[in-house]
C-alpha cells in the first residue's frame, strides 16, 4: 500500500512538473514575442503598458482558435482532402474574426502607422516560429545541394 501510495505522489509531481514546464515555456514564448512586437512596432514605454494585457489576451484567443495543430494524415479520397481544408478555412475565419474584435484596442494603444504594421508584424513572428520549429531558419532545405558538397 506504502508503495502505491509513492507510486500515485510521484506521478502526481512529476505531471505537476511537466504543466508547470508547459506554462512556463507558453509564458517565454509569449514574452519573446511582445519583445518582437515592440521592437518591430517602435512601441514606446509609455505604451507598452496599456498595449502588453491587450496583445497577451489577443494572444490566449488565437492560440486558442488555432487549436493544437497536429499534423494531420494525408487525404486519401477527396471527401477527406475537403474535410480537411474546410476545417483549415474554419480556423482562419476563427483568427479574422479575432483579429477584427481586437483591432479597435489596438487602435486605442498604438499609433496609426504601428496599427497598420501590427499584423504584417504578427505573421513575420508567426513565420519566423514555424521555420524554427521545422528547423529551417526561414530557409528551404536542399537536401542534395548538402550532399554534393559533401562528395
Amino acid at each position: 500500500m506504502k508503495k502505491l501510495l509513492l507510486i500515485i505522489a510521484v506521478s502526481l509531481t512529476a505531471l505537476t512538473a511537466s504543466a508547470q514546464q508547459t506554462r512556463t515555456f507558453n509564458e517565454r514564448l509569449y514574452q519573446a514575442k511582445l519583445r518582437e512586437m515592440v521592437y518591430r512596432l517602435n512601441i514606446t514605454d509609455e505604451q507598452k503598458p496599456k498595449f502588453d494585457p491587450v496583445y497577451r489576451r489577443y494572444n490566449e484567443e488565437m492560440i486558442a482558435a488555432w487549436g493544437e495543430r497536429k499534423k494531420p494524415e494525408p487525404p486519401q479520397t477527396s471527401q477527406e482532402a475537403a474535410a480537411l481544408a474546410k476545417r483549415k478555412m474554419e480556423r482562419q475565419q476563427r483568427a479574422q474574426a479575432i483579429r477584427m474584435k481586437y483591432i479597435d484596442e489596438f487602435a486605442k494603444v498604438l499609433t496609426p502607422h504601428q496599427v497598420n504594421r501590427l499584423y504584417e508584424v504578427e505573421e513575420n513572428i508567426q513565420r519566423q516560429l514555424k521555420a524554427r520549429k521545422n528547423g529551417t531558419n526561414g530557409q528551404r532545405r536542399l537536401p542534395h545541394l548538402k550532399r554534393n558538397a559533401q562528395k
